[in-house]
């Protein structure tokens, strides 16, 4: 009896055992099922993909475009660098002109239609009734070669002609990049002395931040007065002209006997010895006659005691 107890009470304890399994297992599948909608809860949402009913697809140059595009952007690029490219020309032009001064007003009328201008102008006499000048010109870059092939039109000859250009965008782009920097750093000076005021207001903390952004300032305006003379020079190009008058052509006639004339070359050369003469006499007065004076000054003494001596002697043999 007690044996079947204890097999009655084994078996209701594994049916009770088997229960607890089952609800063991149904809470962690509800405990699994709660913490999946939960993270689906906090995850944001996707905007959804629609799809587009009877959609064609793509033609094959479609996939092409954006290469296409930036060919053409490229090129653009390359077109606006090509155009904002800063080249400063120079030369010279040697010119055989007729009549200088008609010729300097013609070529001031000629630089005035393109809006260019004389700098610099200098004339001197040359030969007889006859002008030789030199001007230096800024003309346009623009309207470079047209102006000079105008203002070479006024010669009778072209004597020289040389021409120079330099490039000088990468230097503009350069002092571009350095005074935009600078400038950013300027206005964080600025700031940093509007702090300093505000909280510490030492004189020193001030007056430090306030040379520096000075310092950066005048680095600041020379940068800008640099861009600007390659602006002016890049934009004017500057000649140096010089113009030279034809050369009469002079016809000597047979040298005759001139006895005036011989008589003045001849008071000339005369007058030039005397200058000559006289000139190495007072040199030889001056500089030669106090150095041989005092050279023979000892020798003239030796020979006074020499004398004396001797003159002694004698008087003493007379004597005996």
């Amino acid at each position: 009896m007690r044996l079947m107890q204890r097999l009655t009470m084994f078996r209701e304890s594994q049916q009770g055992g088997g229960e607890m399994k089952h609800l063991l297992l149904c809470a962690l599948i509800v405990l699994a099922f709660v913490s999946a909608s939960g993270c689906a809860a906090a995850t944001p949402a996707r905007p959804t993909t629609m799809e587009m009913p009877n959609q064609a697809p793509l033609p094959t140059g479609a996939a092409a475009m954006p290469d296409t595009s930036a060919g053409e952007m490229s090129k653009t690029q390359a077109q606006t660098q090509a155009e904002t490219r800063m080249i400063v020309y120079t030369g010279d032009l040697d010119l055989q002109v007729n009549d200088t001064a008609e010729t300097l007003d013609k070529i001031e009328v000629i630089l005035k239609n393109v809006n260019g201008y004389i700098a610099t102008k200098s004339v001197v006499a040359f030969g007889k009734d006859k002008l030789r000048g030199t001007i230096s010109v800024r003309i346009p870059a623009a309207a470079l070669d047209t102006t000079l092939n105008q203002i070479k039109g006024l010669a009778v000859k072209v004597l020289k002609e040389t021409a120079a250009s330099s490039d000088v965008t990468a230097e503009y782009v350069d002092l571009d990049a350095r005074r935009k920097n600078l400038e950013a750093y300027e206005i964080e000076l600025q700031k940093l002395l509007e702090t300093v005021r505000e909280r510490t207001g030492k004189a020193e903390d001030i007056l430090a931040v306030y040379n520096q952004l000075t310092e950066v300032r005048g680095q600041i305006e020379q940068l800008k007065g640099r861009q600007k003379y390659l602006e002016n020079t890049s934009a004017l190009a500057t000649y140096s002209i010089e113009l030279v008058p034809v050369e009469e052509a002079v016809v000597e006639g047979e040298p005759g006997w001139n006895p005036g004339k011989i008589f003045t070359e001849s008071l000339d050369g005369l007058v030039r010895t005397l200058q000559t003469i006289a000139e190495l006499t007072i040199r030889f007065i001056i500089q030669v006659l106090p150095i041989l004076l005092l050279c023979l000054l000892p020798v003239v003494i030796v020979i006074l005691i020499l004398r004396r001596l001797i003159k002694r002697d004698q008087g003493k043999k007379a004597a005996a």
